[in-house]
């Protein structure tokens, strides 16, 4: 694996990409020249507009504000962000209090309890006059934000899960790059590297979503919960995946929990920081910030194992772009996330911010200016060759990913067995599903 990527391979996501942009209009700023050379409401308009992330994701998106509001000077759009962590438990609670904001990405695993169940966004299909739909491919839309013929939200790129790897720790560890990463091999070079250095692991923190999920969905096939709402796995499968992840800590593959559960993301471990950990499994969203300590990062494919019957490789939009159901102004709301998200001057400000554009006329722009990182451009590239099937929203349900996520740290401290966690684990989800049906 190359040093750096060539710019000419760069181009080539665009021809990759186009299965999943093929039928986009090549019209992307539609709704900014609609919003511009349209009749403007009368009086003033004030939005907010809440997101999370970066010091340079803030940059960017303030910028972009601001250029909109140059164009618009009859709109104010109040911008409030900050970092990732208590974000949900916030935006909850202002849902609830009727305080939230007119604008809101959310997280992929929060679709089901804030939009789906919790009706708390609008159907963007009520404005598609205002979103310049056209701009992307309908099917990717269908297939990744609509819910229940309801579409919840705009994606504000494309993500995909990858194998991001520290390429200095391969180099001390004679790692080989082009591995081709399953369970298996996973597990055995993690035990060389502890054993040549006990202050260094291959792996940090795994959690339901990022290995849990995956590793049974290699095994089964099937959804985590299927959509009658019954669970896509047995006991068996579950223990064996739980069976797994304790021989990883035991075995000094992966951190111990009692040391990454202490910092809410991986950039911020101390132990990342210094170059002591080799792969964090994440989306290319997250690349940039992953190299904020660690420049050297390069990506790979996902751990998928040879007779998986779904490759596990998460790819969704990044990030949906919501607009709220009790908002004031819902047309001018959609005029700003419509030309956020498919303005070719708006793509020029957000760049990779939220990995690449969704849109394929600003993404392949994008990548012939040398405007976007290699490494996210490559990121969704790799996840793209072999991508699982789309995750249902009742599979990223919050409150049952966190009853999940508990009894994963039970079996990391000891407190209880795998066997005994899968039991349990099934019992209590089977429990709370009859409960939601």
């Amino acid at each position: 694996m190359k040093h750096t990527m060539k710019w000419i391979q760069m181009v080539c996501i665009c021809s990759l990409l186009f299965v999943v942009f093929t039928g986009c209009s090549t019209g992307g700023g539609g709704t900014a020249s609609q919003a511009d050379g349209g009749v403007k409401p009368a009086g003033k308009v004030s939005l907010r507009f809440a997101w999370w992330g970066s010091e340079g994701r803030h940059k960017a998106i303030l910028e972009a504000i601001s250029l909109y509001m140059s164009k618009h000077p009859n709109v104010t759009i109040e911008a409030e962000y900050g970092g990732f962590d208590g974000y949900y438990q916030k935006l909850v609670t202002q849902f609830a209090g009727g305080t939230a904001p007119d604008l809101t990405p959310l997280s992929f695993d929060w679709i089901d309890e804030i939009a789906v169940k919790g009706d708390l966004v609008m159907d963007l299909n009520t404005q598609k006059d205002n979103l310049n739909l056209s701009a992307f491919n309908s099917d990717f839309l269908n297939k990744y934000v609509v819910f229940n013929n309801k579409m919840v939200g705009l994606p504000m790129g494309i993500n995909g899960m990858v194998t991001a790897y520290n390429k200095e720790f391969f180099k001390k560890f004679n790692i080989p790059e082009d591995t081709k990463w399953d369970w298996d091999n996973l597990h055995e070079f993690g035990k060389k590297v502890h054993q040549q250095d006990a202050n260094a692991y291959l792996l940090s923190m795994l959690d339901v979503r990022g290995f849990l999920q995956p590793y049974v969905k290699q095994k089964t096939g099937k959804q985590w919960i299927n959509t009658d709402k019954t669970l896509g796995f047995d006991q068996a499968t579950l223990a064996e995946a739980l069976t797994y992840y304790k021989k990883l800590l035991d075995d000094g593959v992966l951190q111990p929990v009692a040391e990454s559960s202490l910092y809410p993301e991986i950039t911020q471990n101390i132990t990342w920081q210094k170059g002591n950990i080799g792969i964090a499994f994440g989306l290319s969203s997250t690349i940039t910030k992953l190299k904020s300590f660690i420049p050297q990062i390069d990506v790979s494919m996902y751990p998928v194992p040879q007779n998986a019957k779904d490759s596990g490789v998460l790819v969704n939009p990044s990030n949906p772009l919501a607009i709220n159901k009790s908002s004031k102004f819902p047309e001018e709301a959609a005029k700003f996330a419509g030309w956020l998200l498919t303005d070719p001057e708006a793509a020029l400000i957000l760049r990779d911010t939220y990995s690449i554009p969704a849109v394929e006329k600003n993404s392949q722009a994008l990548v012939e200016k040398q405007l976007v990182d290699p490494t996210v451009a490559k990121a969704v590239k790799i996840a793209l060759e072999k991508p699982g099937e789309p995750l249902n929203g009742i599979s990223s349900n919050q409150e049952l990913i966190k009853l999940v996520e508990d009894y994963m740290q039970q079996v990391a401290f000891g407190r209880t067995t795998p066997d005994a966690a899968a039991q349990e684990i099934i019992k209590r989800l089977n429990d709370k599903l009859k409960a939601i049906k």
